[in-house]
Formats: structure tokens, C-alpha cells, sequence
């Protein structure tokens, strides 16, 4: 990824095969951390080749993308269909939310966003309450998953994201998500959004992806 950002003329179908790492059958990941001795220096041209071409080799692309990135390079987001939001229930990450919010609002109108509240203890040691969050952003909270420390302990020992190791009760909030998700993202999301609630049973976070993920690349977005 450093290295594409750096050289954007590298940038083409091949190297994306070559560079991306096939996590399974249906997901492929592009990621690198960024050298600490010297900044990344980019006029965002490289980040844009990347779209581009992962449009063409994929039906459906995730970012995770840092706040400061929003600012450098909106464009990223111009064409995006969901925007999550993940903040925890802190004053600092309220602030941001309102923010990010708002950017989003001027700079991306036409994506629908979604938050959630992340890492949610229970008890109530909160240090502000979800009323007063979803006060303060002037929207609700979308999705709610619980502080978990065993299951976070459990995945990082299994190298695993939280979603895939997650069952029963923890698994819901995932769940959710990825229906919501879905239902915004996709012409048929509507549609596996209300077969996902038909169903009996949580499924995974993977099982809800598949009627995304499989569709014939003609009707990529």
C-alpha cells in the first residue's frame, strides 16, 4: 500500500492481484502501516487510482479511513453509499462525532451514515450516557456493541476479527450492522435485510455479507 501511494503510476489491475492479500474466497485486503522515519507524501491521485481500480476487480470496497483523512482527500468518500461512524461513549469522541457528522453532511450528502456506539461498558460506568451522546449529535445511536473483554481476548488469540469469533447474544450488534449495512449498499439490500430478520437463528457477520458478496460483478455499484 506505501509503496502505491508513493508510486501511482504502478498502479493497475495487476498490481492489485499482486498486492492484496486473500484473506478467503470472497474477501481481499490491501493494508500496510505507515513508515514512522518519514511522512507519506501524496496528493491523493494514488488513493483515487486505487478506487478506481478496485472497482473494476471487486464488487464492493471498505476503507477505514482516519478522521484527518476525510479533510486531505474528500473525494474518497464522494461516491460512498454507507458511512459508519464508530465512536465510544467519551466527551472527546462526542466532539469528534459532531464533527465528522457535520463533514460529512456538507461533503457527502448522498450517504447514508450510520452510528455506532463502540466498546459500551456495562454498569453504567459510562463517561456520558448514551441520552446525552445521541443529544449532543442530535441523532440516535444505530448500533450499541458492549464492552467485551474475554471475547476481545479470545479473537486476538486467534487472530480473528470479533464478528467471525462472536456467538449468541455478543454476536447481534454485528449482525445488525451488516444487515443495516446491506440494506443501504446494494439494490437487493432491502430484500436480505428482510430474509436476515426472517431467519431463525443469529447469523454471522460473513453468512449476511455472502448475498452481497456473490452477486454477479455486472451489478457492482
Amino acid at each position: 500500500l506505501t509503496d502505491a501511494i508513493e508510486n501511482p503510476s504502478r498502479i493497475d489491475g495487476l498490481f492489485i492481484e499482486r498486492a492484496m492479500v486473500r484473506a478467503n474466497e470472497r474477501l481481499s485486503v490491501l493494508s500496510a502501516e505507515a513508515p514512522i522515519h518519514q511522512p507519506l507524501i501524496t496528493d491523493g491521485s494514488a488513493f483515487f487510482q486505487l478506487q478506481e481500480e478496485m472497482r473494476n476487480a471487486f464488487e464492493s470496497t471498505v476503507l477505514d479511513l482516519p478522521r484527518h483523512m476525510l479533510i486531505q482527500f474528500p473525494h474518497m468518500v464522494h461516491d460512498a453509499h454507507v458511512a459508519v461512524v464508530v465512536a465510544e461513549l467519551t466527551l472527546a469522541a462526542t466532539r469528534d462525532t459532531i464533527r465528522v457528522l457535520a463533514w460529512l453532511k456538507s461533503n457527502a450528502p448522498q450517504t447514508k451514515v450510520i452510528v455506532v456506539a463502540n466498546a459500551v461498558p456495562s454498569g453504567g460506568a459510562l463517561e456520558i450516557s448514551r441520552k446525552d451522546f445521541e443529544q449532543s449529535i442530535e441523532r440516535s445511536v444505530d448500533i450499541v456493541i458492549p464492552a467485551d473483554g474475554k471475547l476481545a481476548a479470545q479473537a486476538a488469540k486467534l487472530g480473528k476479527p470479533m464478528a467471525e469469533v462472536a456467538s449468541g447474544k455478543m454476536s447481534s450488534p454485528f449482525t445488525a450492522l451488516s444487515n443495516m449495512v446491506l440494506s443501504h449498499a446494494t439494490e437487493d439490500g432491502a430484500a436480505a435485510e428482510a430474509a436476515a430478520a426472517g431467519a431463525t437463528g443469529a447469523k454471522s457477520l460473513v453468512d449476511n455479507l455472502k448475498s452481497m458478496l456473490a452477486k454477479p460483478k455486472a451489478k457492482a455499484a
